[in-house]
Order: C-alpha cells, then structure tokens, then sequence
C-alpha cells in the first residue's frame, strides 16, 4: 500500500493538469442521516454539483461486529480504489463518495476518506482535497494513513499558494513521523518554500 501510495508523491510535488472530464463529476445528492456533513465539490472554479458525505467517527460505529466489512461494501470500495489506481481520478472520487456515503460505519472509512482526498488533489481539486483530508485527520486521528494524509495536506496547501498552512502541517509531520519517505517527500515541500521565502 505503501508503494502504490508513493508512487503518486515520488518526483515532483506539483498535480497532474485536471481531467476534461471534470465537469462531468456529479456528486449531488445528501447523506440520510449525518453525524456531521462534509462539502466535497465546492473549489474553486469547480463547475461540478456538490455533496454533501457523512462522517462517523469510529466510535460511534454500530456495525455487526468489530471486524465485520460486508462483501457489498468491500466491492465498493475496490471499485473506487481501482478507478484510482487506473488514473481516473474523477472516476475514483465519484466511486470513494458512494462508498462514504452508503457506508458511512465502515471499518474502510479512513481509507475511503484518504483515498478521496487523493483523487481529489490529483484532479487540481485542491480545495477539496484539503476539506477532505483534514476530515480525515480530525475523525480518525489513528488512522494508519494520517501521516500520508499529513504529506498530502501539506502539498495541497502548497498549492493553493497558502504556505504559511504548508509549512505548520510540514513541520508537524517531520516531528511526528518515523517514515524516512515520508519526511524526504516533506522536506522537499519545505525546501520549495524556502527558495521562495518561507
């Protein structure tokens, strides 16, 4: 997971150009009942629809049991995470969005939400990938894709030209993190943002 993860941060921080497609991404309709809603959709220059994706902190899951992932869900989930893998970006975040919001409880959420803050970030979401990813961080704080999602946060405000956000996530990560990629891939962000300045 690891290697499939670091092949989207290795080489050049900077996004792919967003999909054509992106005006196709529909992604309007609202959560049954949300403990908390999330806006996914609303960047800047999106011309998308917006959702609206609930977030259940694992605590207040009232799956089966402690283990249990349905096998429905299980397809959902690897329907998005292939989508993803194939770069289709818009595609995967269509498919983490039904799958966040049909299974709000489930034991994959935290990747689900990761994995969406990726499609979106690969897409020029920006905007979208930092509500999605600091989603991530705030209700699953041991999530074991915190620290990818920290690296990512960073890169995207980096982006969106909001250093001074992309420096305090950076140099949080290069405290909390034992992952010698994870840090190399930081500092090279926070070296970026030295030469101009930061």
């Amino acid at each position: 997971m690891l290697g499939l993860l670091l092949l989207f941060f290795s080489g050049s921080v900077y996004a792919q150009d967003l999909n054509s497609q992106n005006s196709d991404l529909d992604l309007s309709s609202q959560p049954a009942r949300a403990a908390e809603s999330v806006e996914v959709g609303t960047g800047s220059g999106s011309t998308h629809p917006v959702t609206m994706v609930s977030v259940l902190p694992p605590q207040k899951r009232e799956t089966p049991g402690p283990n249990s992932i349905e096998p429905e869900e299980q397809q959902v989930y690897d329907a998005a995470l292939d989508a993803f893998r194939m770069a289709n970006y818009l595609d995967a975040a269509q498919g983490f969005v039904t799958f966040l919001r049909d299974y709000p409880q489930s034991l994959l959420a935290d990747q689900g939400w990761f994995w969406l803050g990726e499609s979106r970030y690969l897409a020029r979401g920006f905007d979208d990938a930092v509500t999605v990813l600091t989603t991530l961080l705030d209700y699953f704080p041991n999530s074991t894709f915190g620290e990818a999602a920290r690296l990512r946060l960073g890169a995207s405000y980096f982006e969106l030209r909001q250093y001074q956000e992309a420096q305090d996530v950076l140099e949080d990560l290069l405290e909390l993190s034992p992952d010698q990629e994870i840090l190399d891939l930081a500092k090279a962000i926070l070296e970026d943002l030295a030469t101009q300045g930061y």
